[in-house]
């Protein structure tokens, strides 16, 4: 496994499964690390997460345009597309609400035979808005087409659900070959 943070260059060799990390970066807990560090156990070579919280980052120093750009490629680009909702009481984290409908309804067109292997959405216990993500989820894939979704999700219930989603990607292109 890799990780690449934003805004870094994305390099990937053919065999690369790329997985963003969508979710909250401002006013909640630092998730992405813990779902990192938990990944880190699994065997995954191929697995490069695609992290947009930097370890140094100053909205009042460096450019929000290039953070956004950056994000904005890659979720056009990533082959798991991981949402998650912390429990945060500083925020609701409205952005990620915008991009878990645009990016639920693109999946199915990107990814026409395996889309629904390629969603991981967790929500928090306590999330303020976990009703608005059921809709939002209902409206636009239905919860049953759905292969890992969780509302009572931790950081490291996510990371496994993501490990799952990537080796049925990977057994799914063993089978293609």
């Amino acid at each position: 496994m890799r990780v690449i943070e934003a805004p870094n260059k994305v390099i990937l060799d053919e065999n690369d499964i790329t997985c963003f990390l969508a979710g909250g970066i401002c006013n909640c807990p630092d998730w992405q690390k813990e779902v990192i560090e938990e990944l880190d156990r699994y065997d995954s070579p191929n697995l490069i997460i695609l992290n947009p919280r930097r370890a140094n980052f100053d909205i009042k120093k460096d450019s929000p345009t290039k953070q956004i750009k950056w994000e904005f490629e890659q979720l056009n680009n990533m082959d798991i597309f991981s949402m998650y909702f912390a429990n945060s009481e500083k925020s609701v984290q409205p952005i990620c609400m915008y991009e878990l409908g645009r990016h639920l309804a693109l999946m199915p067109h990107r990814f026409i035979k395996d889309w629904q292997d390629r969603i991981v959405l967790g929500v928090e216990a306590g999330y303020s808005r976990e009703n608005d993500v059921r809709i939002q989820t209902s409206l636009a894939v239905g919860f049953d087409k759905l292969n890992f979704w969780n509302f009572q999700a931790t950081p490291k219930l996510h990371a496994r659900a993501i490990y799952l989603s990537y080796n049925k990607i990977m057994e799914n292109r063993e089978y293609a070959d």
